[in-house]
Order: structure tokens, then C-alpha cells, then sequence
């Protein structure tokens, strides 16, 4: 697991990082927002360990600049300022917990375990292919982070295309997995769930995502 910790104080960085080594980590340490923003163009970690107060600006707000860019690495934030107001800020910012200082180091690996099983699981039901993202649990579907309103059938035709990527997906399969397998579907019915959820895919001129394979069926390629 490879952890970026942004933290200004020497001491407590260097004790922190000595400490997560020894349980297994691997960790990277940035001294400010600007330092952590090069790490973060260059590496991909699976936790921000993230301090409140940072030389050049908010870590908060820093956080909530990651959410808007769409980064959903998991953020454990490290603050003196331990008031209720300040850890619903951080939280409401995009923060997965709030740990306050001082804190006992067994703590802040069991809360670095715990946020690392959240990451797994919530990765097992988010599927992305190019530009959009499928959320199994929510039946949210985005591309760009424009959400996305599909109906139940497209929905269930784009999660059996993307599960399938790079394969071609026959009509038969997607209206057996769609519609009851005992029940008739006419053909047109699925030209048309496909024709519509392509229109709403593919809205203010964008690529083309659903493939046609002639004769056979669909294909989503990543």
C-alpha cells in the first residue's frame, strides 16, 4: 500500500513514516500543497494522509480540489483543531476520516486499515471503461462526471457491456440477461434500448462508445 503523507512538521513526518515502514507501508512525504501536487502528477497512492494546517494553504480545501478533479483516493485527515465545526468542514470537503493530534500511532494504522478495506470494497462495485463510470451499488452512471439518467434496461445492457469490455456481447446474451429469458423479446425492442442509450451516451457530440458488430451484437471496447 502506498501512502502520501502531507504534514509540514518535520518531526512528527519522519516518526510517522519510520512507524508505517515497519507495518508494511510505503510512504512518501510532502511538505506542502504544492510539493504533495507534483507527487501526486507522478504517483498513484492508495491513501492521503492529509494535516489541516499546511504552509501554503488549507489542507480542506486541498481536499476538496481533489474531489473536484475527480480524485477518489481515500483522504485520512490529521488536525489539532479537533471542534466539532472543523471535522464536519473536513468531512463535508471530501474527507474519509479525521484523526486528531496528538493521536496514538495504533490508532492511526487502524484507521489506515479500515480505509483501505472501504477502497477495495467500494471498487468492487464501480466499473469504468474510457471516460465513464458505473456504480453497481447506486445505479449511477457518469461520463466526464456528467451524471447520466438511464432507465433500468440500458442500465443493465451498459453493466453487461462494460463487464464484457473488448468482447463482443451477442443480442441473444444482452436480452437474456436483460429481459426474462422466458419471455419472448422482439429484436426491435433491443435496436431501440441500444439506440437510446447510445443517444444519451454519446450527448453534445461525444465519441461513440457501443460498437456494432453486423450479425453478431455490441461491443464496448476501452
Amino acid at each position: 500500500m502506498n501512502i502520501l503523507l502531507i504534514d509540514d512538521d518535520v518531526n512528527i513526518t519522519k516518526a510517522i513514516k519510520q512507524g508505517l515502514i515497519e507495518e508494511g507501508f510505503r510512504v512518501d512525504i510532502a511538505i506542502s500543497i504544492q510539493e504533495a501536487k507534483e507527487k501526486l502528477d507522478m504517483t498513484e497512492y492508495s491513501l492521503i494522509i492529509l494535516d489541516k494546517m499546511l504552509p501554503d494553504g488549507d489542507g480542506s480545501s486541498f481536499c476538496l480540489e481533489l474531489r473536484k478533479d475527480n480524485v477518489d483516493t481515500p483522504v485520512l485527515m490529521l488536525s489539532a483543531c479537533i471542534e466539532l465545526d472543523d471535522i464536519v468542514g473536513g468531512l463535508n470537503n471530501g474527507a474519509d476520516d479525521y484523526l486528531g493530534k496528538p493521536f496514538r500511532f495504533r490508532e492511526l494504522v487502524a484507521r489506515i486499515r479500515t480505509l483501505s478495506k472501504r477502497k477495495s470494497n467500494i471498487a468492487n462495485h464501480i466499473l469504468k471503461v474510457q471516460d465513464i463510470t458505473l456504480n453497481i451499488m447506486s445505479r449511477e452512471v457518469t461520463r466526464s462526471s456528467q451524471v447520466i439518467e438511464l432507465r433500468n434496461n440500458e442500465f443493465n445492457i451498459l453493466l453487461l457491456l462494460i463487464k464484457r469490455k473488448n468482447n463482443v456481447v451477442s443480442k441473444t446474451e444482452i436480452i437474456d440477461y436483460v429481459w426474462n429469458i422466458d419471455t419472448f423479446v422482439d429484436p426491435n425492442i433491443l435496436n431501440v434500448t441500444i439506440y437510446n442509450l447510445r443517444k444519451k451516451l454519446e450527448y453534445a457530440g461525444q465519441e461513440k462508445v457501443i460498437k456494432t458488430v453486423r450479425g453478431i451484437g455490441y461491443k464496448i471496447v476501452d
